[in-house]
């Protein structure tokens, strides 16, 4: 209700109904997001992405109001089917081009997306640029990133309901037909015998008192024959782990189907050789300055690649070769060869080997080993290379045995408060109703509040560590967890140490099990490409029945690299970890 406050509490409750079977669905998209579903009696209702809620289509055709939306025409859809994003030229406006044209939206907020011939939403996505971008743009680029629609993953594995009848939307009553202005034909003879036969469409509708769709004028036929090319949509890329891949189409295999007519189209003013050639580089220095900097010469250039400079590579980035200016690794490194930074050798037919680093060179120099990302433009950005270590806090929640006491301090049942605030009010309380033994004074006299909180009516006197104790052993455990981006999560119970396991798998070998790094606000796939790295073993993530969260395998015994890099990179306190006694002994 705080996500969608045009829901009422009435809607709630038909929404979500008491009686009925409600489950939380965890999935993993495609590029690797991780998503709560929501669903009732198998349906999905809502999804959840980054702490932030969206309803699925399924929910906005019983409230189609709660998004902003946005119409394109329904051919339009059917390149957002196949796993394009909603670009400028699909949008039909519903007045000429002007500032206010786009609506009042913030860039990633939670659009729909209809159709001229149907107000029922068919996807939901996130703004890719604000209403005022999107205006100053003029009608080139992408608006909406799309991230669910019907007919994906997310639709099928619920009761697939078909798309209701809503009737058009407001101002969109006579539709189009713009069949033959197709987005892979460019042909500009029958783009303007297109255009023409629209044209005449227009003056029959003027002549009737009827519009285009959207109130659109002559001008607007002739600023769609202008941008006809702009009608190609952006298909997200098979490797870009940023964009989500809820709504891409996959075979059997697994492999991104080839989608023909669609052609990617790559952000103005950005060329994506020199951002490849940019990380890079990045990468090259990164890795002679960490894991290659006591490495033994000759050095094979294919060892380099794949041991150094790929982990050296930023959270999120992915090194490609053949999308860099250089296309091949030896043509790379001779170009890092002619900058005097190595010095490569064919030391047998075929094969090249790292013969020397120039550790003395400017740009080794000038390196600062600090973790650093790339944004969509090939600028660095800098961050730390340390994650800030969450700040946790264990609470202690008020119980029906300790309310009488508590609620002299203002405290209601079920509020949590530090084991630092429990001791200042025992401790008040006991001074205000004057209940410290004058002859011993590491004694307290017990009343009736007391003898309520500790539940034992013989209870004369305690001493004060007793009486904490049987006070805090009446109250139940909670813990509040911030991180790093100011985002503060509240759970009841206990918090779970994160639990490190050596187990043995067939024939005899070991492997490190490793459980609740999601409740630290690890990101489960990013740790297992550390450790898949960092140790060079392969990795697996499943889930374990009666477990809070997934559970991470890596090959062999890691516990003390693993502990290592929970200490280090992520700081979590050591008494946070159980299971670092498992770790081999270290051979003297």
């Amino acid at each position: 209700m705080k996500q969608f406050p045009q829901i009422s509490e009435n809607d709630l409750q038909a929404l979500f109904p008491p009686k009925e079977v409600m489950s939380a669905v965890k999935i993993i998209t495609h590029g690797g997001d991780l998503s709560v579903v929501y669903c009732v009696q198998k349906l999905p209702l809502i999804f959840e992405l980054e702490q932030k809620m969206y309803p699925t289509v399924c929910m906005l055709w019983s409230f189609p109001s709660i998004l902003p939306s946005f119409t394109t025409w329904p051919q339009v859809f059917n390149r957002l089917a196949g796993g394009a994003d909603l670009m400028l030229p699909g949008i039909v406006l519903k007045r000429q081009l002007h500032v206010k044209a786009y609506g009042n939206l913030q860039k990633g907020e939670a659009v729909a997306i209809n159709m001229t011939t149907n107000k029922a939403p068919v996807a939901v996505g996130v703004t890719a640029l604000s209403s005022f971008d999107m205006y100053m743009a003029a009608q080139r680029g992408k608006a909406v990133k799309i991230l669910h629609f019907v007919g994906d993953e997310l639709w099928s594995y619920g009761t697939k309901l078909t798309i209701p009848e809503l009737g058009p939307p407001p101002g969109y009553e006579v539709e189009v037909d713009i069949s033959s202005l197709s987005v892979e034909d460019s042909n500009p003879a029958n783009t303007e015998h297109t255009i023409k036969a629209e044209s005449e469409l227009v003056n029959k509708s003027d002549a009737q008192t009827a519009s285009l769709p959207g109130d659109l004028e002559k001008n607007a036929v002739e600023n769609l024959r202008e941008n006809a090319t702009d009608l190609i949509l952006d298909v997200v890329s098979a490797d870009n782990s940023e964009d989500l891949d809820m709504g891409k189409v996959f075979d059997s295999n697994g492999i991104l189907q080839e989608h023909t007519g669609i052609e990617v189209v790559p952000e103005l003013g950005v060329n994506p050789q020199e951002v490849m050639d940019k990380l890079l580089e990045y990468c090259f220095l990164k890795a002679w300055k960490t894991s290659a900097k006591k490495i033994g010469f000759p050095l094979l250039t294919s060892n380099f690649y794949k041991l150094h400079m790929l982990p050296a590579c930023p959270s999120g980035k992915q090194l490609d070769l053949k999308r860099s200016s250089h296309k091949k690794l030896s043509k790379f490194l001779s170009a890092m060869e002619n900058l005097d930074l190595i010095k490569v050798t064919e030391l047998t037919k075929g094969v090249e080997s790292i013969m020397m680093v120039n550790r003395n060179h400017p740009m080794y120099k000038e390196f600062v080993d600090i973790e650093e990302s790339f944004d969509d433009a090939g600028k660095m950005t800098e961050a730390s290379a340390k994650t800030v270590k969450p700040a946790i806090v264990e609470l202690y929640t008020v119980t029906a045995a300790v309310l009488p006491l508590f609620s002299k301090f203002g405290l209601r049942k079920g509020g949590s408060l530090p084991v630092a605030d429990v001791r200042k009010h025992v401790t008040d309380y006991v001074k205000k109703e004057k209940l410290q033994d004058p002859m011993n004074r590491n004694l307290v006299r017990v009343d009736a509040v007391l003898q309520a909180a500790v539940q034992n009516p013989n209870t004369v006197a305690v001493s004060w560590e007793d009486l904490m104790g049987l006070i805090i052993g009446r109250m139940s455990h909670s813990y509040q967890m911030t991180f790093s981006d100011h985002k503060t999560v509240a759970q009841k119970g206990k918090l779970d140490p994160i639990d490190i396991q050596v187990g043995r798998r067939t024939g005899n070998k070991k492997v490190t099990l490793i459980n609740n790094l999601e409740l630290y606000g690890i990101n489960i796939q990013e740790f297992a490409r550390e450790c898949q790295h960092g140790v060079a073993a392969s990795t697996s993530i499943s889930t374990v029945q009666g477990k809070k969260s997934q559970q991470l395998l890596v090959q062999g015994n890691q516990v003390l690299f693993v502990g290592n890099l929970l200490m280090g990179k992520y700081q979590i306190p050591k008494h946070y970890i159980r299971g670092l006694d498992s770790a081999p002994r270290q051979k003297k």
